[in-house]
């Protein structure tokens, strides 16, 4: 026996897509299978202008000289060893848990105690 819903909404149509069976054969939005081609020898051209005339101007010879003499001065320069290192770095380290601990002290003591407890009882109990 074939029994069929006649309440039931017709069924909706389903769309599907499907994917070509050839990535090669699509074609990308840009302007075409040769666009990206385009885009790049118009930013190629463009970075040759820039560079040409950065080197007609000077900037490049400029450039060069400032790397130079930064090499220059960093070969005049005394490195730290490696027992020179690991000493600073536990005074920066023992310095930075001080200067908190400090500040923390001090915001508790200013903030809290003086302030809060203090100033302010006495403000309200002369108003």
């Amino acid at each position: 026996m074939n029994e069929t819903n006649n309440n039931a909404a017709p069924a909706a149509p389903t769309a599907t897509t499907e994917a070509p069976a050839d990535p090669a054969s699509v074609v990308p939005a840009s302007g075409g299978e040769w666009g990206w081609v385009l885009e790049w020898s118009i930013i190629g051209a463009i970075l040759l202008i820039v560079l040409f005339l950065a080197k007609k101007w000077g900037w490049l010879d400029r450039i060069r000289i400032f790397f130079a003499q930064t090499r220059e001065e960093l070969t005049k320069c005394s490195w730290p060893t490696r027992d020179e290192l690991r000493g600073s770095t536990w005074m920066v380290l023992v310095a930075v848990f001080l200067l908190g601990t400090f500040t923390f002290l001090a915001d508790l003591v200013l903030g809290d105690v003086f302030i809060q407890n203090i100033l302010l009882d006495k403000l309200v109990s002369w108003i």
